[in-house]
Parts: C-alpha cells; sequence; structure tokens
C-alpha cells in the first residue's frame, strides 16, 4: 500500500531522466559488464542504429540513477529499457492510471531535465497522453513497476520513455508469462546470492505490418516485444541466459537459452546486427551443472 501512495503521488514530487552522450560515462552499471547492447551500421559498432534520431536516457529520481533508456524520437517509442534486478518480495500493485510524464529535453537539450506533465509544451519528439486516449492501447511499461525494489524505482518507471503500445490483452499476456516469469526466476537469483541484468526492448512495426496508435498520430504500435536477463554471480564469472520475444498478434511467447540464437533473431528483428550482451559477456561461462 505504501508503494501504491508512493507513486500516486509521483506528479507531486516530479523526477529526472537525463539525456546524455554515451552510456559508457553515464549510467553504465545497468550493463552487464558495463557494456551496452550494440548495434552494426555499414560495419560500425555503436551504441544507436543511428546518431541524433535515437537517444540515450539516464532515467534518475531524487538525484539517483535507477535505469537506462534508448529511445527512438522517430517512432516516439524506447528501443530498449536496462536495469538492475534487485527485489524478492511478490508484487500486489495496482497500475496507476493518471501519473505518466514526458521528458522535456527530448525536445531540447537545454529544457529542464525534471520529468513533467506535457501542458503546454510543445512536442513533438516523444508520446504523450492524449494519443493514448480512445486508441485501445495500453502503456506497456518496459521496465515494469513490479521488477522495482524502491518506492523511488517504481516511481521512476512512469514516464513515456518508458513506455509502448501494448493490446490490453497482449498487455495481460506479457505480464503473466513473461514478466512475472522472470520476476520469479530473478528473485531466486538474487535468494542464491546472485546478481540480475535485464534488458527489454520492443521492435517497431514496418512495411505491411506497420502500425500506429491512431491514424492521425505517429506513435509506432511494435510488432514484437522482447526481454532477456543474466543471472550472474558475484564476479559475473558465471551467467545464466533467458529470453523471449512475442509478437503482438501472438498468444504466446517464444522462449530462449542461447544467447547466440536470441541475438540473432533481434538482429533478424532490427534488420541489421544486434548484439544484446557484447563478446565479453559473451564469453562469460555458463554454470556448472
Amino acid at each position: 500500500m505504501k508503494l501504491l501512495v508512493s507513486v500516486l503521488v509521483l506528479l507531486a514530487l516530479g523526477a529526472v531522466g537525463e539525456v546524455v552522450k554515451d552510456f559508457k560515462v553515464a549510467c553504465k552499471e545497468f550493463f552487464l559488464n558495463e557494456e551496452p547492447p550494440e548495434f552494426q551500421t555499414n560495419g560500425i559498432a555503436s551504441q544507436v542504429p543511428e546518431e541524433g534520431r535515437y537517444v540515450r536516457i539516464c532515467q534518475r529520481y531524487n538525484n539517483k540513477y535507477h535505469y537506462a533508456t534508448l529511445y527512438d524520437t522517430t517512432e516516439k517509442i524506447p528501443v530498449y529499457s536496462a536495469y538492475r534486478y534487485e527485489w524478492t518480495a511478490d508484487c500486489t500493485l495496482k497500475r496507476p492510471e493518471k501519473t505518466w510524464m514526458i521528458e522535456p529535453q527530448l525536445e531540447n537539450i537545454t529544457n529542464s531535465k525534471e520529468m513533467v506533465l506535457q501542458r503546454r509544451m510543445k512536442v513533438n519528439k516523444q508520446a504523450y497522453n492524449s494519443q493514448y486516449e480512445d486508441s485501445r492501447y495500453d502503456k506497456g511499461h518496459l521496465f515494469p513497476f513490479c521488477h522495482t525494489n524502491s518506492d523511488e524505482a517504481a516511481n521512476s518507471t512512469f514516464t513515456l520513455t518508458n513506455a509502448a503500445p501494448q493490446r490490453c490483452d497482449f498487455n495481460k499476456m506479457w505480464y503473466s508469462k513473461v514478466e512475472n516469469t522472470v520476476r520469479t526466476k530473478l528473485a531466486n537469483c538474487l535468494t542464491a546470492s546472485k546478481r540480475a541484468y535485464v534488458v527489454t526492448g520492443v521492435v517497431p512495426s514496418s512495411g505491411s505490418e506497420h502500425k500506429t496508435l491512431k491514424k492521425d498520430n505517429n506513435v509506432n504500435v511494435p510488432s514484437s516485444f522482447w526481454t532477456a536477463y543474466r543471472c550472474c554471480d558475484n564476479n559475473n564469472r558465471y551467467c545464466e541466459f533467458a529470453g523471449y520475444t512475442m509478437q503482438r498478434e501472438a498468444d504466446e511467447p517464444t522462449g530462449y537459452t542461447d544467447m547466440r540464437a536470441f541475438n540473432s533473431e533481434l538482429s533478424k528483428f532490427y534488420k541489421k546486427p544486434f548484439k544484446l550482451f557484447t563478446d565479453a559477456a559473451l564469453n562469460l561461462k555458463r554454470p556448472r551443472e
């Protein structure tokens, strides 16, 4: 109950989201071995598929970073959010409805770092609340508030830079068949005194599958959601892996235990080479059987 009340007063407290130039300099602690995912464009590895269009955000609340988000200002949805899973208790929260905010720095880097309600601010590079109204889509968390470990962290997840459109039925299936499954497995990971790193993302729809929230706006409805985690010992020497993808019209997710196969699938989705965990992380040993 305390956590729910804290989330509901988010509008009064405010939050901070900081646009940065390099995840390896800022909020690197949310990536395994401090290495963010890599895209390859024309054979060159980069944290983003294209500079300018994609923006790195260190999601900070009350002067503390809680997770990292790569955001697509053209499709107006995140590419992914990366975070540490650090909570073992069950989640019994009800989803708050009127706490979603926008990120002023996405419109202009000189704007305030404070996440705010849109009010009179002109918004061109991100989604905003009214675009979801009467769209029949929910705002689907990438970093779910049920995966947080504190009131502050839960508050920080209610920014539209951490959400993408999900049908109501998809939202429920993704929660029950993926988010809740991952939460249970990672709670066990922490109970075993290990550390958990998670990256959750979406694939924008395109071509014949292209959809937007409504005809008169350009917020992309993703064709797929995906998530993956590593559960590692304290030296990051032995790590377990699991990944899931789910297409927006599917009833069941597809699970992966082979990281290279998962990277290959995401590379097909994004139509360019993609490494969720870089070579250093790929070479980490699996636990002894």
